[in-house]
């Protein structure tokens, strides 16, 4: 067993990795000092260790958390990311192709109807192409008699007429068909169509089916949904009394009320021009930055702080932030100390805590950190506990 007098996080700490040499440390902490580095401690985990336990690493920002206005509001999916699949024509449900929740491509099969009105539809389309034929002829018969003087104009005009309804007539069923997504030119009279695919019109997560196989569906009533969710939305409430601080341009720190260790950014786009009836405030809208995630769910409630000021700090995420023994530490892995390959080393640096909001922390740290480092975002907690592990019962050889 091997103690260690140190100074700053705990009067003694037993080493937690049986690696260490007291030698080592004591002279890197040592150094630390000389250079008028903020070092208090250091230990050693293996890097499966920090694997399995989910530490994670980042840096310092700057961020605005004093010149804020608190806010509340929801994720919102804009109309150009939703979908609402509907038929313009009553069939029944043949075959529901997905379920809820599943990701589908645009143009991927999500429905299959069956109709008579679709079948009479195909019906129609073929007796006006071959109407369009004869009037076509007749067209072109009383255009030459017209022309020698010899029918009047009043029969190549009606000839005329007719041809050209004709024509808008099929032209009319061929568009109708296609918004079924059935090809004309693979039509004919003994190759009938005897159902018909609801295709998805973007790319996105199936939301709520309405139907069920075999019932009956009205038309344009909503089949399902499918909603994109890689460019959300943040609708946030603003009241009256904040409106004047609000302004299109400004950033907003997103926390999410089921993922408090969450924290996104946003820019706000656009100020709503009424107040909500129930609520008093006035919507802001706002578009999330960085990149979508997969697991956000439209209609998830988010805290927000919108910058409204320049007073920029050095913050880190409140979670790299503990307290111990009455003081705030971060810990900081400096790749100059570390010892043996395999294991990842960490220092304790003592910093003075200020203004948190949003999820972030602002830090001063007391002491001139080294040129490379990495700062503990998430973890710092058991890297403590690893750091205090067997005091008084010291380490095994």
């Amino acid at each position: 067993m091997k103690k260690l007098m140190i100074s700053g996080l705990a009067a003694i700490l037993i080493l937690a990795s049986c690696h260490q040499k007291a030698g080592e440390q004591t002279s890197s902490s040592t150094q630390g000092q000389e250079k008028g580095q903020a070092v208090t401690n250091i230990i050693e985990l293996t890097k499966l260790q920090v694997s399995k336990t989910g530490i994670q690493f980042g840096d310092f920002e700057k961020r605005n958390l004093r010149d804020v206005v608190r806010v509340n509001g929801y994720l919102h999916v804009p109309p150009q990311n939703k979908a609402e699949v509907s038929s313009f024509m009553g069939a029944v449900v043949r075959n529901i192709m997905v379920r809820e929740g599943e990701l589908v491509t645009m143009g991927q099969p999500l429905v299959e109807l069956a109709s008579p009105d679709f079948l009479k539809l195909q019906e129609d389309y073929l007796v006006a192409g071959s109407n369009i034929l004869y009037s076509q002829k007749e067209y072109e018969r009383q255009k030459e008699l017209a022309k020698d003087n010899i029918a009047s104009q009043k029969a190549f005009q009606e000839a005329e007429a007719k041809y050209n309804a004709e024509k808008a007539r099929l032209a009319s069923l061929e568009q109708q068909l296609l918004l079924l997504n059935v090809q004309v030119t693979d039509l004919s009279p003994s190759g009938l169509q005897k159902s018909f695919l609801l295709k998805s019109p973007i790319r996105g997560y199936v939301g709520k089916i309405t139907v069920n196989t075999g019932s009956y569906t009205e038309p344009q009533k909503e089949i399902l949904t499918v909603i994109d969710n890689s460019h959300l939305h943040v609708d946030l409430m603003i009241y009256e009394k904040d409106l004047p601080e609000v302004k299109p341009g400004q950033h907003v720190n997103v926390t999410f009320t089921n993922m408090p260790e969450l924290v996104m950014g946003a820019k706000i786009f656009s100020i709503g021009r009424e107040f909500e009836k129930d609520s008093r405030t006035v919507s802001a809208h706002a578009e999330l930055l960085g990149n979508p995630r997969e697991d956000l769910v439209p209609g998830m409630y988010v805290n927000g702080l919108i910058e409204t000021g320049n007073a920029d700090a050095v913050v880190i995420p409140e979670a790299a932030v503990i307290r111990d023994k009455g003081k705030d530490y971060i810990f900081i892995v400096d790749p100059l100390i570390q010892k043996h390959p395999e294991e990842v080393a960490f220092t304790a640096i003592e910093v003075k805590k200020g203004v948190t909001n949003g999820g972030y922390s602002e830090v001063t740290t007391l002491g001139k950190l080294p040129g490379k480092y990495q700062v503990v975002v998430k973890g710092a907690y058991y890297v403590l506990s690893q750091m205090n592990v067997g005091k008084g019962a010291g380490c095994v050889d």
